[in-house]
């Protein structure tokens, strides 16, 4: 999965990196593009980042201008990140000003969606925490469904992606998403 569209994810992460302001409470997901996203923050100050992805908070615990929050829960092998033990209420006091959230399919009808649904409930609690909700999709996981939806189209504030079909970007955006296309290299 990580060297899986490399560019396009390393493309996507410069563009989301253009929504985060210094100060900014965000939320960084697990997945291969966060992965990217949190590669580039070391620039950002007084950052709060909650995650739920050990990589991330490696990647984040010597920046001193940055204070990372490890979300718990259970450790779900091979992926390098947790999923929540207690269901979401267990975050529900915390506030966070975007979240940057990654996806293994996305549509129109159904939303972004994962494989896994303890994974889901734990994308909803970063979702019901987060005032802007941000998607991290390369092209490849556009116009597909997996098996766990965590948030409906009307949830999602901006889709960041490599490429998009034109009609579909336009339905997209009629339901109020903000779509943004990474600038190539």
């Amino acid at each position: 999965r990580v060297i899986q569209h490399l560019v396009e994810k390393q493309q996507i992460a410069q563009a989301a990196l253009m929504l985060i302001d210094d100060g900014d409470k965000i939320i960084l997901d697990t997945g291969t593009t966060t992965v990217e996203l949190a590669n580039l923050l070391h620039n950002k100050s007084n950052l709060t980042v909650i995650t739920n992805d050990i990589e991330i908070a490696s990647i984040l615990e010597d920046i001193d201008s940055l204070e990372v929050i490890v979300m718990g829960g259970i450790l779900r092998k091979r992926f390098h990140c947790t999923i929540n033990l207690q269901g979401r209420e267990t975050y529900s006091g915390l506030t966070a000003d975007k979240a940057f959230l990654g996806v293994n399919s996305l549509s129109l009808t159904k939303g972004a969606m994962t494989p896994d649904i303890r994974q889901a409930e734990t994308k909803k609690a970063m979702i019901e925490m987060a005032h802007r909700i941000i998607l991290l999709c390369d092209s490849s996981k556009i116009d597909k469904v997996s098996f766990a939806q965590f948030a409906t189209t009307q949830q999602i504030d901006v889709i960041i992606t490599d490429a998009i079909d034109k009609d579909l970007r336009s339905a997209f955006e009629e339901k109020g998403v903000e779509i943004l296309i990474a600038p190539r290299p």
